[in-house]
């Protein structure tokens, strides 16, 4: 994987990350992982997702993202499901970084090491065939930001619907509930530029610590090595 900027934010940090998949066909992966309808993606889908077929994935992803999304309660029947609202690109500054980010993947793409080159760029048809794009173009901007809008997906690491200063404290205790605390992802106050399994174990190990010492306590008990 990469880490690095697109140019469009700020210079010093990285916002995104190009993610490099070695796969062969397979369809329950791509519709499952990868979040593709197969039908509408590939020119020939029962050839693209053999069995044999070989596949390069390169995935570009902004890890700093502008647009916030929001869970809301949408009946006041405590057995209904919340509404989760992604609201992806609601900042059109995400847009603008995801098609940057595209581009350097093409790059990469386009001077990949070794003898055997990458093939092309592979458009689903109907995009292809709504902005004119054949094989070998350069693709537009607005092809770019159409692909972004019909196949974007979240990478596992949704964080902050608990943000520490909103609803829990600096102790991780939610706010006006008694004996009852958050200790994962959701506590983060915004969401950080890479993956959030390292920084989730820290938190846990933060709460524990917190928790040990209010009740007296050692940790020493129960981890590391035995005196």
């Amino acid at each position: 994987m990469v880490f690095c900027s697109s140019g469009v934010g700020d210079l010093d940090r990285h916002d995104t990350e190009i993610i490099c998949f070695l796969t062969g066909g397979s369809e329950d992966f791509l519709r499952t992982i990868i979040n593709i309808d197969t039908s509408r993606f590939f020119d020939d889908p029962p050839k693209r997702v053999a069995n044999d077929a070989e596949n390069l994935l390169l995935l570009a992803n902004p890890v700093l993202p502008h647009s916030r999304g929001e869970i809301v309660l949408d009946s006041a029947d405590p057995g209904s499901q919340p509404a989760i609202r992604m609201n992806y690109y609601a900042d059109p500054h995400d847009m603008k970084v995801m098609v940057a980010a595209i581009r350097r993947t093409m790059e990469i793409a386009a001077r990949w090491p070794g003898n055997r080159k990458l093939g092309p760029l592979m458009v689903p048809p109907f995009l292809a065939e709504k902005h004119g794009y054949q094989e070998g173009d350069e693709p537009s901007d607005a092809m770019l930001e159409d692909f972004a809008l019909h196949f974007s997906l979240t990478v596992y690491h949704p964080t902050s619907t608990c943000r520490i200063g909103d609803v829990v404290d600096p102790r991780l205790r939610v706010k006006g509930v008694g004996r009852l605390r958050v200790a994962d992802a959701s506590v983060m106050p915004a969401v950080i530029g890479g993956n959030t399994n390292a920084p989730s174990i820290m938190i846990g190990e933060k709460a524990a610590e917190m928790i040990a010492a209010e009740h007296g306590v050692r940790l020493g008990n129960f981890v590391g090595e035995r005196v």
